[in-house]
């Protein structure tokens, strides 16, 4: 990725800011998946933990990072808030992530949002470090209380695992996976990591639909 070679160095990150553009259920619980693995890992490793940011609150000083969740259907709209939220960091060298929630057939539109998202970063003079592209269509926030690592989550969690070492590496998803002796052959030419369901659509669809029409009735 061009960004290995323009000062892609790993970096203790002490502030993150979580993002996500549109806000949704979806995005809330990919955002939330990560952050909690976030903290499983650093518990095992004995780590300090990076203070999020909250960008609503107006939370003072610049963050070392920022973690966008979006859409793959990603507009105009979402990319001047994009820009914006970039902006307000000034050209410090942010390191900036990305989760992008596709629909489970392809991911063309995916690549898409990443490539704006990774041209804004140059404009802003912020570090674009990659992520990952879930490929689960709409309605994985049913996924909640499944087990992280059972057969409905676990190809999901393996690549946000990904994300989560180049976080706490403070460097791209590529160099995380180069230094830490992982498949960097996994990460595409936009830096991202894709991961797919691990069942046949048909059957995807059907245990999503189920589980959608259970968290429902709950409510």
């Amino acid at each position: 990725m061009e960004t290995t070679a323009r000062g892609d160095k790993p970096k203790t990150l002490q502030t993150i800011a979580y993002i996500s553009i549109p806000e949704s259920v979806d995005l809330e619980f990919l955002l939330w998946d990560l952050q909690d693995a976030i903290a499983a890992y650093a518990r095992l490793s004995g780590t300090a933990l990076p203070r999020p940011i909250d960008l609503k609150a107006n939370d003072a000083g610049a963050a070392d990072g920022i973690v966008l969740a979006v859409d793959d259907a990603f507009d105009d709209e979402a990319m001047i808030a994009v820009e914006q939220i970039l902006d307000r960091f000034g050209s410090t060298g942010t390191r900036v992530y990305a989760v992008i929630r596709a629909a489970q057939e392809g991911a063309e539109q995916a690549r898409g949002a990443a490539v704006r998202l990774h041209k804004a970063c140059e404009r802003q003079g912020q570090l674009w470090c990659g992520g990952v592209v879930i490929c689960a269509g709409s309605g994985i926030a049913a996924l909640r209380r499944s087990p992280r690592m059972g057969l409905l989550r676990r190809p999901f969690s393996e690549a946000m695992d990904k994300l989560v070492g180049a976080v706490r590496m403070g460097c791209s998803v590529e160099h995380a996976q180069r230094l830490g002796g992982g498949n960097a052959g996994s990460v595409d030419a936009d830096g991202m990591v894709r991961a797919r369901p691990a069942l046949p659509t048909p059957i995807w669809h059907a245990i999503m639909k189920r589980l959608g029409t259970h968290a429902q009735s709950r409510i």
